[in-house]
C-alpha cells in the first residue's frame, strides 16, 4: 500500500547531505532558515503529518553535511523509496536525501550514534579562489601537511578537550572524548583534515583546525598541542576557524544502518 496509513507508526532514518550555506545550522531556533526547518516542513507536506526530526548532530551556521542522519516518526504507508523521492522533491536545491531506513522503535540518531567522522578543507594558495567561498578555509601561507599530520597524531585517544571548546561550555558538561583517527592529506592546493571520534564538542574541531594552522604558520614545535591539550583551558589554544570549511561526513551505528532495509 503507497498512500494512506499504515496500521501502526513506524520509525525512519534518512541519510541526508546539504550545503550549509544559506542556513542558520541545523536546529530549529527564532529567527532564520534551519535545515531541520526545511526537512519537516517537507516530511510534512509529504505525510500530511507534523513529525518531529531528531539528527545525530547539530551542525552550526555554515556547516555542510555528507551524511547526516535524522530520525522521525510517521503513520504513513509510503515506501521508503517513496519517501526519499517524495523529500528530494520537496526541498530546496541545497537539501537532499540519499538514502532511508526502516529502524527499530528505540533507535536514536543522536544517542546510538558510535562514531562520527568530520572533514575540514582548506584552500592553500598565495590567492584566493572565487570557487572555494563558503566551501574552505583560505590560507595564503604555504602549509606543510606532514607538518599538521605529525601535530594531529596527539590527539588520538580519550582526552580532555576543555583547551579545544568555549569555556562555559566546558563548565556544564563533560569534555572527555575518544578520537579514534586523524588523517591530513593534501591534494593539490587542498589540505584535508579528517577527525573521527564518538562525539565532539562544540567548536571542537573547528579549534583545533586554528589551532594547528597558527601552529604551522609559527613553525612551533609538535609537543606545543600537548601542553596545549594538558592546559584545559580555552585561552591557550588558538582561534576558531570559519564554519564553511566543516562538514559532517558519516555517522556509524551498530549495527550499521546498511544492514536495515533501506530505500536504495
Amino acid at each position: 500500500m503507497e498512500q494512506g496509513k499504515s496500521s501502526e507508526a513506524r520509525r525512519i532514518a534518512i541519510e541526508v547531505e546539504y550545503d550549509g550555506t544559506q542556513y542558520n545550522g541545523w536546529q530549529i531556533q527564532n529567527g532564520g532558515r534551519t535545515v531541520q526547518g526545511e526537512i519537516e516542513k517537507a516530511i510534512a507536506v509529504l505525510t500530511r503529518e507534523h513529525s518531529r526530526t531528531i539528527a545525530s548532530g547539530r551542525t552550526d551556521s555554515g556547516v555542510h553535511a555528507l551524511g547526516q542522519v535524522v530520525h522521525f516518526d510517521t503513520g504513513s504507508a509510503l515506501s521508503l523509496q517513496r519517501v526519499c523521492i517524495g523529500l528530494n522533491g520537496i526541498l530546496p536545491k541545497d537539501i537532499s536525501v540519499k538514502n532511508a531506513y526502516r529502524v527499530h522503535d528505540g533507535f536514536h540518531a543522536r544517542f546510538d550514534a558510535v562514531q562520527r567522522t568530520y572533514r575540514y578543507l582548506i584552500y592553500n594558495h598565495p590567492s584566493r579562489s572565487p570557487f572555494m567561498i563558503y566551501r574552505a578555509m583560505w590560507v595564503h601561507e604555504r602549509l606543510d601537511a606532514d607538518y599538521l599530520a605529525t601535530v594531529t597524531r596527539q590527539l588520538i585517544g580519550e582526552k580532555d578537550f576543555s583547551s579545544f571548546c568555549k569555556k562555559r561550555e566546558s563548565k556544564n558538561i563533560t569534555t572527555v572524548r575518544r578520537i579514534s583517527d586523524i588523517t591530513v592529506q593534501r591534494n593539490g592546493d587542498m589540505i584535508c583534515v579528517e577527525i573521527t571520534g564518538n562525539a565532539f564538542l562544540h567548536n571542537m574541531i573547528r579549534i583545533i583546525v586554528g589551532t594547528i594552522v597558527e601552529m604551522n604558520k609559527k613553525k612551533a614545535e609538535p609537543s606545543v598541542l600537548a601542553e596545549i591539550v594538558s592546559r584545559k583551558d580555552r585561552d591557550f589554544s588558538g582561534v576558531t576557524a570559519p564554519p564553511y570549511g566543516l562538514y559532517l561526513v558519516r555517522v556509524l551505528y551498530e549495527p550499521d544502518l546498511a544492514l536495515s532495509e533501506s530505500a536504495f
